[in-house]
Formats: C-alpha cells, sequence, structure tokens
C-alpha cells in the first residue's frame, strides 16, 4: 500500500550524463496510465476526464482518476470513482486494488472512529484482488504493510507480513526487497535496510537505484555512490522527478551552484510542468543556510506554475520563501510571505509558529 500510493510520487544535468538524446517526453497518445506512472498526474487526470466522459466504463480511466483524487485528498469523489470501475469490470484485479488503495490512502488521515472501516474495506478489496490475480504486486505490498500495521484484532499479524514479503520477492525480487526495506526502515534497522536495498537495486531498475539513492545521499552514508546511482536511472527513465531532486540537494548540500543550475535546467526539460526538484533544492539552501538569496530565487520560479500534483502546494513554498527572507534579514518580506502561505493554507503549522514568532 506504502509503494503503491508513492509510485506516484519517489522522493526525493549537463555534467550528469544525461544526454539531450535520452529525454523521452510523454507521447501524445499515452494513456492515462502511462502518464500517472511517469510522475505526470494533472495530465493524467486531463486525459482520464476526458475518456470518461467519451465512455463512462473505461476502467482504466476510472481507477487512475481515483487514484489520483485520492492523492488530491478528495476521498468521496475517488471512492466514487474507484466503486464505479468496479461496477464495470468486477472480476478486473486491478480495479479492485484501486478500490483498495482509495481506502488506505483515506485511513492515513481519517479521523480515529473511521480509520478501522477504512482499513476493512482495504483489506476486503485487495483480498479480492489477490483472489483474481494471486501474484498481484500492489496488492502484496498493500497487505504486507496491512498485516504489519492493523491492531491483532483487526487482522494484523506480523508473521503474515513477512510470509507475504518472501512470497513477493519470489513473485518480482525487486519489489519484495523494496518492501523488506520499508519494513526495515520501519524498525530502524539500518544494516538490514541498506542489504535489501542493494537487492533491489542489483536487478538494475531505475526505481530501485533510486530508493538505494535516497537511502546513500546522506553525508554520513556514501553520497558519491548515490548521485552515480541517480545519474544511471535517470539516463533510462529521464521522467523521474525524484532522481532530479536527489541530484540537485545533493549538489546543493556541497554548494556546486554551476550543477545545481544545470541539473534544474535538465529536469525542466525532461519533465515539463513539474518544479519539484527547484523547490527541494531551494529547501536543502534554507536548511543548510548556504544561499538564501538563490533559494528565494528558485522558489519564486516555483510560484510561477501550478504545482505538479503530489509536489508541495504553493502554500509551503510561500513559507519558504518566508524562511529565505528571513536569513537574509528582510523581516517585513517575510512576514507578508507568511502571511500569504496561511491564507492559501490556515492549517500550515510550521507557517503559524514563524509568524508568531517574527511579530513577536
Amino acid at each position: 500500500m506504502k509503494r503503491a500510493s508513492l509510485a506516484m510520487t519517489l522522493f526525493l544535468t549537463l555534467a550528469a550524463g544525461v544526454g539531450s538524446g535520452g529525454l523521452v517526453p510523454a507521447r501524445a497518445d499515452d494513456g492515462p496510465l502511462a502518464l500517472m506512472e511517469r510522475g505526470q498526474l494533472r495530465r493524467a487526470a486531463a486525459v482520464a476526464e476526458s475518456r470518461i466522459k467519451t465512455k463512462p466504463e473505461d476502467v482504466e480511466a476510472l481507477r487512475v482518476l481515483a487514484t489520483i483524487r485520492a492523492q488530491q485528498k478528495r476521498f468521496d469523489e475517488a471512492t466514487q470513482l474507484a466503486e464505479r470501475a468496479v461496477a464495470a469490470a468486477p472480476k478486473d484485479a486491478d480495479a479492485h486494488f484501486a478500490l483498495a488503495r482509495v481506502a488506505g490512502m483515506h485511513a492515513q488521515s481519517a479521523s480515529v472512529l473511521k480509520k478501522p472501516g477504512l482499513a476493512g474495506r482495504f483489506r476486503k478489496e485487495a483480498e479480492i484482488a489477490l483472489s483474481l490475480n494471486p501474484n498481484h504486486e500492489d496488492a502484496m505490498e498493500g497487505m504486507v504493510e496491512f498485516y504489519r500495521q492493523a491492531p491483532g484484532m483487526m487482522g494484523g499479524d506480523k508473521k503474515k507480513s513477512a510470509a507475504m514479503a518472501d512470497r513477493l520477492v519470489q513473485v518480482n525480487p525487486t519489489a519484495g526487497w523494496l518492501e523488506k526495506a520499508d519494513v526495515a526502515i520501519d524498525d530502524k534497522d539500518t544494516t538490514l535496510a541498506e542489504s535489501c536495498l542493494r537487492k533491489a537495486a542489483a536487478k538494475g531498475e531505475p526505481r530501485a537505484k533510486l530508493a538505494l539513492a535516497s537511502w546513500l545521499v546522506q553525508p554520513w552514508r556514501q553520497p558519491d555512490e548515490a548521485e552515480r546511482l541517480a545519474r544511471e536511472a535517470l539516463e533510462a527513465e529521464p521522467w523521474r522527478a525524484g532522481g532530479w531532486a536527489l541530484l540537485a540537494i545533493r549538489q546543493a548540500h556541497e554548494k556546486r551552484w554551476p550543477d545545481v543550475d544545470a541539473t534544474l535546467a535538465r529536469a525542466e526539460a525532461a519533465i515539463p510542468g513539474n518544479l519539484g526538484p527547484h523547490y527541494q533544492a531551494a529547501r536543502t539552501m534554507i536548511a543548510d543556510r548556504s544561499d538564501p538569496a538563490r533559494g528565494a530565487t528558485l522558489l519564486r520560479r516555483y510560484l510561477a506554475v501550478e504545482p505538479e500534483i503530489g509536489q508541495p502546494s504553493h502554500a509551503g513554498a510561500h513559507w519558504r520563501l518566508a524562511q529565505a527572507l528571513e536569513q537574509q534579514g528582510r523581516k517585513p518580506e517575510a512576514i507578508a510571505e507568511l502571511r500569504t502561505a496561511l491564507k492559501l493554507d490556515p492549517k500550515l503549522e510550521g507557517a503559524k509558529q514563524d509568524l508568531k514568532r517574527l511579530k513577536g
């Protein structure tokens, strides 16, 4: 479940070895599923909506749009769309898991009273998906997490979680070892986590290389190897925004400003309309207090376009911009940015705290 939802979104240059011939823009005939898997959620949603208008029982379009609406926390709409997909194709494992995924994502932010019902629905639909397709990887990943996190009275069972993870390794080693790495990270077993990530990356899939890179990029691990892995992943799949963000973060930490500029230019060419790497580079510059003015410039660039679905909101960008301005001694402008952030998102706690502090 965790990795299935993060597939929309992985966290996470001219000198990076990614030549212009390596860029793979979306084709005009790409369907909503392909677009979603490439992180182009806004375009995927538009294509899905158009297809549903023409064919109301388009199962792929319904389940893709349901997943994206859940990502936007529009859970009522997402549930209705996923239910329509199941009604249109009751024997389709992917449709049932789309409904499971919506319930699982909703449960993460639901009230205590609603969580049990949503968790139960996740389990029911995921189990139906597995009954229809015993090797359904997303459903297997979801059940690893369900068995691990759910209370025993709701069906949680860590032995079943481990067994399902072992089964996933047999079906798809990359997915299985990535799932085992997630479990190890949750258990704070860093040695096992890195071992699992390396086993996943050994299969050569770009997503696994980026997962290992995001683990190794910390200064106390192996950031040089992380950068190499990110470049290799982007050579194969330049549409992965997390790879560009990882490179930019690494370069910003080291104050390699020409490399940062080159990376972000390549990112804009590879993932048009997604300036998530700009935001992450700016956040790093502000957190490190290395170049708040440069960070502010990147944030203003980020604010000039509508964020891709799943990327930081404009409210968050205004908050980070306020921090950059404060570091430059521009307190009145910082206060103005914080007020803008809270106007866009009154629940943004970090901005609330910073505004209270700056106003004294």
